[in-house]
């Protein structure tokens, strides 16, 4: 509904069950992640309403980046990146709740100064993206928009970005990762059917602030859980 990916709001819902977090639930909220980013990316791209040659750049940088984060998170205390959690989880609450930008248009030229600017920012990105275990979506989204691209065309390009950067951190995660597969595949299903349906109800009457202002509390309600347990 949000256009964000699920594995920012899926990772402390797992946690919710007691699942280890490096090497169950990351890896298992990025194959959400990436399915459920594949058919929204697929419709953008048919449509044209993607800036194609910013979208490959941004596919390839953070594709080589998230990597790095999966293997960087093997040095870190696991306190630390639930805490990290928090603060991302906090971050995206706020953003939800700021005021948007009226504009919705797609900017018919993007420069390559833009494009270029984009770029150097999704290295770090990719990198935090992957020791987090989430795809680059809530952070580069709004960076898009930053370095002049429209809201309607930076969540159009970023969908196709993240969806391959989805797939390779998951895959630097398969050596250690331990997963009841049958459950993964059900939840697999689930999401991708969850993901379209929750397009099709933005699509329709739902005003986006009043979504927009349900899922920041309820995302403040996972920090304050999470920051809960880990503070017991």
């Amino acid at each position: 509904m949000l256009g964000l990916g699920v594995a920012f709001i899926a990772i402390p819902v797992l946690g919710l069950f007691g699942y280890d977090l490096t090497n169950v639930i990351q890896p298992w909220a990025l194959l959400l992640n990436g399915l459920t980013a594949i058919t929204g990316a697929i419709a953008f791209w048919r449509a044209g309403m993607v800036d194609r040659r910013g979208a490959l750049i941004l596919v390839v940088i953070p594709t080589i980046g998230a990597p790095v984060g999966v293997w960087l998170v093997q040095f870190a205390s696991t306190d630390l990146v639930w805490w990290l959690y928090v603060g991302v989880l906090i971050f995206l609450a706020i953003r939800m709740l700021l005021p948007k930008r009226a504009t919705t248009e797609v900017v018919a030229e993007i420069t390559d100064a833009s494009r270029a600017k984009a770029a150097v920012s999704a290295g770090p990105i990719s990198v935090f993206a992957g020791f987090l275990g989430v795809g680059p979506g809530f952070l580069l989204m709004p960076t898009l928009t930053l370095v002049g691209y429209s809201a309607r065309l930076a969540a159009a390009t970023n969908a196709v970005a993240v969806t391959v950067p989805s797939f390779s951190a998951f895959l630097s995660h398969l050596g250690t990762a331990r997963f009841d597969w049958p459950t993964v595949i059900i939840t697999s299903v689930a999401a991708m059917v969850g993901a379209w349906l929750g397009a099709r109800f933005t699509a329709g009457k739902v005003k986006s602030a009043t979504l927009s202002r349900i899922f920041a509390i309820a995302l403040i309600a996972l920090a304050a859980q999470r920051a809960w347990i880990m503070l017991a």
